[in-house]
């Protein structure tokens, strides 16, 4: 009794079924978003558009703040009082249940927090990000949050 195996090739193999999509290249890459003059009490919301021509794996988590252009040392770095909440649109999905303080979850560029387990954003998806800004009078001149990983190309 003869088996079904599909198209035979000319070879007179059948093709294995396809696996989905190949990877066919990785490259580091940063996304990053600025938030401007967030004064005391103030909520601020912005977004990070991944890009059409890849995935994106994030791998670690940074951030820098900055009050009145002053100076900053490694010793004198700002820690800004501002929570997170961070939303992956593609999935619908939140990354914690609820607001987190920055630096539970950033580092400095020095030492970015490392995911116990990388986040994958597909693309054309959005990352929704909030800062809370819950301190009683500190107006933060800028805050970028990055995001650190690889873009993921892949065919098929």
């Amino acid at each position: 009794m003869a088996r079904h195996l599909g198209q035979i090739n000319q070879a007179g193999v059948a093709p294995l079924p396809s696996a989905g999509p190949r990877v066919i290249a990785e490259d580091f890459y940063t996304y990053n978003i600025q938030f401007e003059d967030i004064g005391a009490g103030v909520t601020q919301t912005g977004f990070i558009q991944i890009e059409a021509d890849s995935d994106f794996l994030i791998q670690k988590l940074a951030y820098f703040s900055n009050i009145q252009g002053s100076a900053q040392t490694f010793n004198t770095i700002d820690i800004p009082l501002v929570t997170i909440l961070i939303v992956d649109t593609g999935s619908g999905r939140q990354i914690m249940n609820n607001p987190v303080p920055l630096t539970s979850m950033f580092g400095d560029g020095r030492l970015p927090y490392i995911l116990p387990t990388p986040k994958l954003f597909v693309k054309n998806s959005r990352i929704n990000v909030t800062l809370f800004n819950f301190s009683a009078g500190t107006e933060y001149d800028d805050v970028w949050v990055n995001f650190e990983g690889k873009k993921i190309f892949t065919s098929g």
